[in-house]
């Protein structure tokens, strides 16, 4: 039996992913913001007498002090971790950190998890770090705004989010070179989920209407990413776009702006912590 932490887990992908592996015999942490989602959650598992296995745990992961109290809540080993959280914003907003969400929520949340759990990965016998983005996105990554202060844009927002856990995924594997834990960026297109229910309008009518007549469901979406995680990739990072592998080169991949962006993330949990 393995142990899953999923970031996102009562929603779309990430709980279509925590339903899939209880209904295999494993253990699965579902991690969201909504009590009443969670609930939900925890009723699907008991459906499939998997009551026992299955756990929400409720938390605010667009801060640093509820990603923490997330941590401090986890077992000591870890299978598999997913990062699936992710919030469309149409303005910009400051979480109580005074970050700009997405960063926070989107970037912020999954570097902070992917190093505060490594240890427990580590102890984990094939361990995953599968965070889901957008892989290879186009745009410059902008270190000189990376709380979007000037020109919010949504799109410009998720693009960059999208940009920053490409040079995560690659920090990751240079902060740890020695990892037996395995990180994937995965990329799943367009995959119809209840991300659109933020949205204004009419922009919501419209994606709704796309997600209707393009978007790939839940079950197929995820099936690329089951087929990764029980067949672990043997190199320390790996990035596949909808099941099929990337190039780990270009910009969007920059060794140099990856160390960059860590250490740059680094002093700003620093200040934040002090």
């Amino acid at each position: 039996m393995r142990t899953f932490v999923i970031t996102g887990g009562t929603d779309g992908m990430g709980r279509g992913l925590g339903l899939h592996y209880l209904g295999r015999g494993d253990q699965v942490i579902a991690v969201g913001s909504s009590q009443t989602k969670g609930d939900l959650f925890l009723a699907a598992a008991a459906s499939l007498g998997a009551a026992d296995r299955a756990r929400f745990v409720r938390a605010d992961l667009s801060s640093m002090a509820g990603v923490r109290a997330l941590v401090d809540q986890l077992p000591d080993v870890i299978d598999v971790l997913v990062l699936a959280a992710q919030r469309f914003q149409n303005e910009r907003v400051e979480t109580e950190d005074g970050l700009e969400s997405s960063f926070a929520l989107g970037y912020l949340s999954r570097y902070l998890l992917g190093h505060d759990l490594f240890d427990r990965l580590e102890r984990a016998e094939a361990p995953l770090v599968l965070n889901i983005a957008a892989p290879g996105s186009p745009g410059k990554m902008r270190f000189d705004d990376l709380q979007q202060r000037e020109g919010y844009s949504s799109m410009r927002t998720a693009t960059q989010t999208s940009r920053r856990n490409d040079l995560l995924g690659v920090s990751f594997t240079q902060v740890h070179p020695d990892a037996r834990t395995r990180y994937v960026l995965y990329g799943p297109g367009f995959v119809a989920t209840g991300m659109g229910d933020s949205m204004k309008q009419p922009v919501r009518t419209v994606y709704k209407g796309m997600t209707r007549l393009f978007a790939a469901p839940v079950e197929k979406a995820i099936a690329p990413m089951i087929k990764v995680i029980d067949n672990r990739p043997e190199a320390a990072l790996t990035v596949l776009n909808r099941g099929k592998p990337m190039p780990i080169t270009g910009a969007a991949f920059d060794p140099a702006n990856a160390e960059r962006l860590h250490k740059e993330t680094a002093d700003l949990v620093a200040s934040l912590s002090r």
